[in-house]
């Protein structure tokens, strides 16, 4: 039984690696024969288990030598404790195989993925080199004094100077008013998500504000009397609370956006041209050349430091990532690719002269980046090719 373990263990190695071959596949099934709960072990570790798309690094086990440490040594309880809980968790899985032989390449998978983004799997279906699963809901909170805080779905209670309250409940973040105390109004807090991610706040005053990914949202900890202001460097959507007497602006590297209680979609990333969409209510744009046009719901204004040009907009489009998911609508690949960038955290390379024909649908943020790939190649008229965290982008031929 124990030799039969010992084997079922290389040839997991094999499967991981993909040097499984068809003599392997045979030696399998007599090994299934002779002993039908190893069958078991083996379809539950390989559907549960944690997979590696480094074959290098599967290759490069060193079974032999972990045999001999294993069968002259047993682990103690106390050894096995000192592997926090998460690990153990999923280090079970192993143990109906070859207990201490398992154990040790757990290990020694969690210290390589350790050193890996935990983004990048294998890709079970599109053969690709690999997989990008997509982002998530996380973010970093900079207090007011400096420290930070990385912010998750978890429910979770922080306190800022002068005792004032924050809390994150059904993944958002809240602030407890204190308007009592107007130096409240000169302290800052900053929330920034990273590519991959996304993150959803109430502000102090009531104004709802989803951030999209590679953003960053800087704010008071209570707003001055006469103004509720925050700067915005990325995307977020936000639904501001009335105050007839309180004007809400949003600062811009392109100009300031002024509203009174409105929702809007603000797209304002450091490239040439920042843009606005109104969904409702009414907001007044004034860009760096002091310039200033007001717009009524259903528009978008483009704006840079010198131009604002307004059109009608595609409401569904503009917000469709606040919703959780893609719209394209006869979009250029460049600009497909740049979202697509921002959520999985890709670095996109174009090879060859650039297609320039559009692409127009529909695709959850939720599916992983091979299949978002899948579905847009086949209208865009392009070929991908996924190395780790970097997508190559060529013409079909």
């Amino acid at each position: 039984m124990k030799d039969h373990q010992f084997i079922l263990v290389d040839y997991l190695v094999k499967h991981f690696s993909g040097t499984l071959s068809q003599t392997d596949l045979q030696s399998l099934q007599k090994i299934f024969e002779d002993d039908p709960t190893l069958r078991d072990q083996w379809e539950k570790y390989i559907s549960q288990g944690v997979k590696s798309s480094d074959a290098q690094f599967w290759s490069n086990l060193d079974l032999d030598q972990a045999r001999t440490k294993i069968l002259t040594y047993e682990p103690t309880r106390s050894a096995i404790r000192s592997v926090s809980n998460a690990r153990i968790r999923n280090l079970q899985i192993y143990v109906g195989i070859a207990a201490s032989l398992l154990i040790f390449i757990g290990i020694a998978l969690f210290v390589n993925l350790s050193d890996r983004d935990k983004q990048i799997v294998a890709d079970q279906v599109y053969h690709y080199k690999n997989d990008v699963l997509p982002g998530g809901q996380k973010a970093t909170l900079t207090l007011s004094n400096g420290q930070t805080v990385e912010l998750s779905q978890e429910q979770a209670t922080l306190r800022e100077q002068h005792g004032e309250q924050l809390r994150i409940t059904d993944g958002q973040l809240y602030y407890k008013p204190n308007s009592a105390q107007a130096e409240l109004a000169t302290l800052k807090n900053t929330l920034t998500v990273p590519a991959s991610g996304f993150y959803r706040m109430v502000l102090p005053d009531g104004t709802k504000v989803w951030v999209n990914s590679a953003s960053e949202l800087s704010y008071p900890l209570a707003f001055g009397k006469s103004i509720r202001k925050v700067e915005l460097r990325g995307e977020a959507y936000f639904e501001v609370a009335h105050e007839k007497n309180r004007p809400f602006l949003v600062s811009t590297a392109h100009g300031d956006i002024k509203v009174l209680g409105t929702a809007f979609n603000l797209r304002a990333y450091n490239s040439a041209a920042s843009n606005v969409t109104l969904i409702n209510g009414s907001i007044q744009l004034t860009n760096k050349n002091k310039t200033t046009k007001q717009i009524i719901p259903g528009q978008k204004v483009e704006f840079d430091g010198h131009d604002m040009r307004i059109s009608q907009a595609n409401i569904e489009k503009e917000i469709a990532w606040q919703q959780g998911y893609f719209y394209f609508e006869h979009d250029r690949i460049q600009d497909i690719m740049e979202q697509l960038a921002r959520w999985y955290d890709i670095h996109v390379i174009y090879q060859g002269p650039i297609t320039k024909k559009t692409f127009g649908g529909s695709i959850s943020r939720s599916v992983s980046l091979a299949e978002a790939l899948e579905l847009i190649k086949r209208g865009a008229g392009v070929e991908f090719t996924i190395d780790k965290k970097t997508v190559t982008v060529n013409k079909n031929k």
